[in-house]
């Protein structure tokens, strides 16, 4: 069985290696897919946005394994969860700090235990201690009850959404890839139902971007755009360029797409004869 494994521990150290090792005590034939282990410290939202995108794309039953953990060994649960996405059922372990709410939508989860902490665990280190021996035990055929305790739900954290008024859509920038995409928050289905087919120019920041294609390669070299990337949420980009440093904005910053004036109508021909 497939477990996936984002972490914010990074690669210079041995934890993500511990916390392997661990699991595969339990479970030697483990499939591990590493999502990422560069989540910035302590970063509940980065981590909720990258496994949104990474989540539908993995088979039924996979078990996703998130460790970024800013309350470990405080009074904050560990938990377990079922949850649906895409008519899938997949299976999450990790802090019950909202990351689950991120991916998923509390409306999604179908089954949920806390995971106990046994006293000997490292109160720093439930990665190795709890998370993964939990994961592994449920990517080898365990059931939820198997490993925790029934809850009622999980904590509800979401995501901040775009608002529209007649002349545009407001929204942010919720993601800086490893290129220096300015991923934001918009949708391509709220820009195709509110602009009516109008262009429209973005204000992010002191920047303003009047150019939007495609693709990157539709602009020359180191001239920025806006596009609709994979997950169809709307960037800002630069082509061959980091477009987070090159124009100074950054994750936050708030993002004003402004439409266009709809184009006046011709007059009629009654009209322009009567003013012949």
């Amino acid at each position: 069985m497939i477990v996936t494994l984002t972490t914010d521990f990074g690669l210079r150290d041995g934890y993500v290696a511990a916390m392997k090792g661990a699991m595969l005590r339990l479970a030697p034939s483990l499939h591990m897919v590493d999502v990422t282990h560069e989540v910035p410290a302590q970063d509940v939202m980065s981590a909720g946005f990258t496994l949104r995108q990474v989540v539908p794309h993995f088979p039924e039953g996979t078990v996703h394994l998130v460790v970024v953990d800013p309350g470990v060994g405080t009074a904050r649960r560990a938990i377990a969860a079922r949850f649906e996405v895409a008519g899938d059922t997949h299976v999450f372990v990790g802090p019950d700090n909202g990351v689950l709410a991120l991916i998923a939508g509390t409306e999604r989860v179908t089954e949920a235990v806390e995971l106990p902490v046994a006293a000997e665990a490292s109160a720093t280190f439930h990665g190795r201690d709890v998370f993964g021996p939990a994961a592994a035990r449920l990517a080898a055929g365990a059931m939820l009850s198997d490993v925790g305790s029934p809850i009622d739900g999980v904590t509800p954290l979401h995501w901040p959404q775009p608002r529209t008024d007649e002349q545009g859509v407001f929204g942010m920038i919720l993601h800086v890839d490893q290129f220096g995409n300015c991923v934001t928050n918009i949708t391509r289905e709220q820009v195709e139902r509110h602009s009516d087919g109008r262009p429209f120019k973005c204000y992010a920041g002191s920047a303003v971007f009047r150019t939007h294609r495609d693709t990157y390669g539709e602009v020359g070299a180191g001239d920025p755009l806006t596009l609709f990337g994979s997950t169809d949420l709307l960037e800002i980009a630069v082509n061959r360029g980091h477009a987070s440093r090159l124009l100074s904005v950054e994750r936050g910053d708030t993002v004003h797409l402004v439409f266009d004036a709809p184009p006046r109508p011709e007059p009629l021909a009654s009209e322009l004869a009567t003013n012949a």
